[in-house]
C-alpha cells in the first residue's frame, strides 16, 4: 500500500539542488525499469572521475556511438567529460563490449570493481540498455566524483517488442520535437516508435507519387476547441515531414536502439487522403481535411480497383523510407455505411463472393479482402504488418500482428489464432485519458481515467492463454493521441511518469514488480526528468482518500493517504488548507455533508489540493442488497458505492460509478429503522459517445420487513435526443409523506443503442454513482 512506502529515495529529489553543491555521490542500480537481478559485492567499488575513460572495441563504429553517448549522458548528470577511446587500459575505465552469451539479444551483464566497469551485451542492443542503466543509476547531478558500488547485474527484457506511439496527425509535432519523443523513450528502454503519421485531421509524410497529400491533405484551415463541435480556434493548422526529414528520424532513432514503426491508417481514417484524392471515395466528394474528432463514415472506397493500388503506390514509398520490420496499416473504425449503398463495392463484394455469415458481414469480409492484399503486398516486400484489433473482423492475413487497444479479447483472440499480440488496451495503456480525476486542475483529455498505479498494475498475458499461446504475446505499448494535445510540452506531461510504469509492464519480469518499490525508485528517475527540462504529472505524490462506514450511523470514515515522507494537512469548510491547518494523523468521522479539502506538505514539495464534496443523507453508509449485479468492469471501488455520500464526475472509469450493461440496476438499501422518506435522488451519468445512455426510468418500492415491498414511484423517461453532449442527470424524485426501513430502488436501462447512433443495436449503459434518502 502507498502508505507503506519508504521514500528515502525521494529525500534525494527534494534537496537536489543543495546535494549539487557536493563532490561526491554514490550510485544506485535500483532503477526504472528495475533490472532482473542485481548482485552486491562487498569489494570496493569503482570511483568515476576526470580521468576515467571510455574503451569501445576497435573498429566497432556502433560502439564507439554509443560510447559517446555514455559520455554525453554522465556529463548531463555530473558535469565531468569522460574520453572516449578504443586503446585498451587497464584501470579507471568504462569497457563496452558484445560478447555476451545470451539467447536474449537485448540482454546485458554489467561488472563493477575497483578498476573498471565492463558493460557486455549479447549484441549492441543489450550494451546499450546495459548504458541506460548505468547512466540511470547517477542520483545526483554536477558530482565531480561517482561511487559505483561493486556489483554483477544481469539483465534481459521481457518482451521484445516495447512499444510507445506518438500521433502526429491530429496535431503536428516538430523535428526536436520528434527527437526529443524518442530521446525519452530510450530512456525507458523502449524499442519500438509506433508514428501514427496519418488520419482524417491530416496527412504528415510525404509520398511523391501523391503530391496533393502535402499540399491539400496536411493542412486545415482550424481546429475544433475541446469536444465542442460547434466551436473552433480559427487558427489554421499542418505540418508534414519531406522523406528526408523521415530518413533522418529513423536513424535518430536507430542509434538508440529504437525502431520506427510507420502506421498508415485504411480503410477508414482517410478522409485528409480523400480530400486531396476525392475520387479514392464511395461518393467523389467533395471532401475536406476534418478540423474535428471523432469517426467518420467517409472512408476509401474498398471496391475501387484504383483504391488498392494508391495504397500499394503510398506503401511502397512508406517501406523505402522506413527499413524497419513491421508496417502498420491501422483497420480500425471503419464505418461501412458508405460501402452498403456503393455501387463500387458491392460490385466487387458479388465478383469475390464475400458473403456474410453468422459473425460477419458482407462489409466486414470486403474490408478483409482489401486489408489482406495490402498485406500480401508488404509481405512481398519481406516485412511484417501490423493493425488494430478490427483487422482480426472478416478474416485475417495469415501473419498479420494485432494491436489489442480495445481491451484484452483482441489479444487473446489473437494468440489462439497463432497470430503475434502486443497489448495498448484502453484500460491501461492509453496516454491521452486523464491520470487523476480532479479534471478542473488538469488539461482537457479524453474522458477516461487512468492513473499510473493503473498503468503499473497491467498484467498483459491473459491468465486462460496456454504456455504456447502466451509465447504469441510478444509486447506492450502505450499510445499517445493528440487530439486534445496542442504542445509538445503537453506530450510529456501526458506521458510521463505514465510510461514509467509502462517501461516495468514491458521489461521487468512480474514477480519482481511491485508498486510501493516502483514508487519508492520513481524519485531517481525525476531527478533526470528535471535535469532535461521534461514536464511530468507529479500525481504519485497526491493525497488519496479512502472511505468506509463508520461506527456512527450515517457517517462516514475518512482515511487519507500520500507517501511516507508527506505532512498531511485537511479543512473541512472548504477553505484551501496550509501548514496552520489541521494535521492529519489518524482517520477521522465526516457526520454531515461538507467540503473536504486536502495537500500532502513534502520538504520542497506542495501538491494540488485534494477536493471532495461530501453529501450525506439518511442513506449514507447504510447496507445495501444487490438484486442484479453491476458489469464486473463497472463495479465501483466498494460495496458502499452508491451509499458513501460522494459524487462522481464525467470521468466514468474511476471507481465512483456503477455500470449496467443491457440491464436494470436493482438494490435494496437498509436504513436501519423505520424512517421517514419524503424525497429521493438518483444521480445518473449520460455519455452516448461511450454508450452510457440516459434511464429510461425509475422505479422505487418500499417494505417494513425487506420481503414484501409495495411500489410507490414508477416514472418512465423520454428517449435521449440525437447527439446531445454528454451531461449528469440527477433524478430527483419527491414522495408522499411515507416511513419504510427498505427502500428499493430500480433504475432502467436503455437497453441497446438508439437507431441514430453509429453503434445502434449495441448493448448500452445505464450509470450510477449515489442514492440519497432526505
Amino acid at each position: 500500500m502507498r502508505k507503506t512506502i519508504l521514500m528515502a529515495a525521494f529525500a534525494l529529489l527534494c534537496v537536489a539542488v543543495s546535494l549539487a553543491q557536493r563532490v561526491k555521490t554514490t550510485a544506485n542500480y535500483r532503477v526504472i525499469p528495475l533490472p532482473r537481478q542485481i548482485q552486491m559485492l562487498k569489494t570496493p567499488g569503482f570511483t568515476l572521475n576526470a580521468q576515467t575513460r571510455i574503451v569501445y572495441p576497435k573498429g566497432n563504429e556502433v560502439l564507439k556511438k554509443d560510447a559517446q553517448m555514455l559520455s554525453d549522458y554522465l556529463f548531463d548528470m555530473t558535469r565531468i567529460r569522460l574520453v572516449t577511446t578504443s586503446n585498451r587500459a587497464a584501470k579507471n575505465v568504462i569497457v563496452l563490449a558484445t560478447g555476451l552469451q545470451n539467447d536474449n539479444k537485448e540482454a546485458y551483464r554489467l561488472r563493477v570493481n575497483k578498476d573498471k566497469i565492463e558493460i557486455n551485451g549479447a549484441t549492441a542492443a543489450g550494451t546499450f540498455y546495459g548504458i541506460q542503466t548505468l547512466r540511470k543509476s547517477v542520483s545526483i547531478v554536477r558530482a565531480q566524483q561517482v561511487v559505483f558500488p561493486a556489483a554483477v547485474i544481469t539483465d534481459s527484457p521481457r518482451f521484445a517488442y516495447r512499444g510507445a506511439m506518438l500521433d502526429v496527425a491530429r496535431h503536428f509535432f516538430n523535428m526536436d520535437e520528434v527527437k526529443n519523443f524518442i530521446d525519452i523513450l530510450a530512456l525507458h528502454n523502449i524499442n519500438r516508435f509506433h508514428w501514427h503519421l496519418t488520419d482524417d485531421q491530416g496527412w504528415r509524410i510525404e509520398i511523391k507519387k501523391y503530391p496533393r497529400l502535402t499540399e491539400v491533405s496536411a493542412f486545415r484551415p482550424e481546429t475544433v476547441i475541446d469536444n465542442d463541435a460547434r466551436t473552433f480556434d480559427g487558427k489554421p493548422h499542418g505540418g508534414f515531414y519531406t522523406q528526408q526529414q523521415a530518413r533522418d528520424i529513423v536513424k535518430y532513432a536507430a542509434d538508440r536502439n529504437i525502431m520506427v514503426v510507420p502506421e498508415i491508417d485504411m480503410p477508414g481514417h482517410m478522409v485528409g487522403a480523400l480530400a486531396a484524392y476525392p475520387e479514392l471515395g464511395c461518393t467523389g466528394g467533395p471532401y475536406k481535411v476534418r478540423n474535428y474528432w471523432g469517426i467518420a463514415e467517409e472512408v476509401l472506397c474498398a471496391g475501387n480497383d484504383k483504391t488498392l493500388q494508391f495504397a500499394k503506390d503510398v506503401l511502397a514509398e512508406v517501406m523505402d523510407v522506413f527499413p524497419g520490420d513491421y508496417i502498420n496499416i491501422g483497420g480500425d473504425e471503419c464505418i461501412k455505411k458508405n460501402w452498403e449503398k456503393c455501387p463500387k463495392c458491392q460490385a466487387k463484394i458479388k465478383e469475390m463472393n464475400l458473403k456474410a455469415d453468422g459473425r460477419h458481414t458482407a462489409e466486414q469480409r470486403l474490408q478483409s479482402y482489401f486489408m489482406s492484399a495490402v498485406a500480401d503486398f508488404i509481405t512481398s516486400k519481406g516485412r511484417k504488418v501490423a493493425g488494430w484489433d478490427e483487422i482480426l473482423e472478416g478474416g485475417i492475413a495469415p501473419n498479420a500482428t494485432v494491436l489489442s487497444w480495445r481491451g484484452m479479447e483482441g489479444g487473446i483472440e489473437a494468440a489462439r489464432l497463432g497470430h503475434d499480440a502486443i497489448m495498448c488496451p484502453t484500460s491501461h495503456m492509453y496516454f491521452d485519458y486523464y491520470q487523476t480525476e480532479d479534471r478542473e486542475n488538469e488539461p482537457v483529455a479524453f474522458n477516461g481515467f487512468i492513473p499510473i498505479e493503473k498503468t503499473y498494475s497491467f498484467n498483459p498475458v491473459a491468465p486462460e492463454l496456454t504456455a504456447q499461446e502466451a509465447k504469441h504475446i510478444i509486447g506492450v505499448q502505450a499510445n499517445v493521441w493528440t487530439e486534445h494535445i496542442e504542445t509538445y510540452s503537453h506530450v510529456q506531461y501526458m506521458l510521463l511518469p505514465r510510461l514509467a510504469a509502462a517501461s516495468e509492464v514491458q521489461w521487468t519480469m512480474p514477480e519482481s514488480k511491485n508498486f510501493d518499490d516502483f514508487a519508492n525508485r520513481m524519485p531517481q528517475l525525476l531527478i533526470i526528468y528535471n535535469s532535461k527540462g521534461y514536464n511530468y504529472g507529479k500525481h504519485l505524490f497526491n493525497v488519496k482518500m479512502e472511505v468506509s462506514p463508520a461506527s456512527q450511523p450515517r457517517s462516514v470514515l475518512v482515511k487519507l493517504l500520500a507517501l511516507k515522507s508527506a505532512k498531511i494537512y485537511y479543512t473541512l469548510d472548504g477553505t484551501t488548507p496550509t501548514k496552520q491547518s489541521t494535521l492529519y494523523t489518524r482517520p477521522f468521522v465526516v457526520g454531515q455533508s461538507c467540503t473536504l479539502k486536502a495537500v500532502a506538505v513534502y520538504p520542497e514539495l506542495t501538491t494540488q489540493v485534494l477536493t471532495e464534496n461530501f453529501m450525506l443523507s439518511k442513506s449514507t453508509m447504510c447496507p445495501i442488497k444487490f438484486n442484479v449485479k453491476p458489469h464486473p468492469a463497472y463495479a465501483g471501488s466498494s460495496e458502499h458505492e452508491l451509499v458513501n455520500g460522494l459524487y462522481g464526475s464525467y470521468i466514468y472509469k474511476t471507481g465512483k460509478w456503477l455500470g449496467y450493461a443491457g440491464e436494470d440496476l436493482d438494490v435494496v438499501l437498509d436504513l436501519g429503522q423505520s424512517t421517514t422518506i419524503d424525497r429521493v435522488k438518483v444521480n445518473t451519468l449520460v455519455n452516448a459517445g461511450a454508450w452510457i445512455m440516459p434511464a429510461r426510468g425509475v422505479i422505487l418500492s418500499v417494505s417494513d420487513d425487506g420481503t414484501h415491498f409495495k411500489e410507490v414511484y414508477n416514472q418512465p423517461y423520454p428517449p435521449m435526443e440525437a447527439n446531445r453532449p454528454q451531461y449528469l442527470d440527477a433524478k430527483n424524485i419527491t414522495l408522499p409523506h411515507l416511513s419504510a426501513r427498505y427502500l428499493q430502488v430500480k433504475v432502467l436501462s436503455e437497453r441497446s443503442m438508439p437507431d441514430w447512433h453509429r453503434y445502434k443495436g449495441k448493448t448500452a449503459f445505464v450509470f450510477v454513482d449515489e442514492i440519497s434518502v432526505e
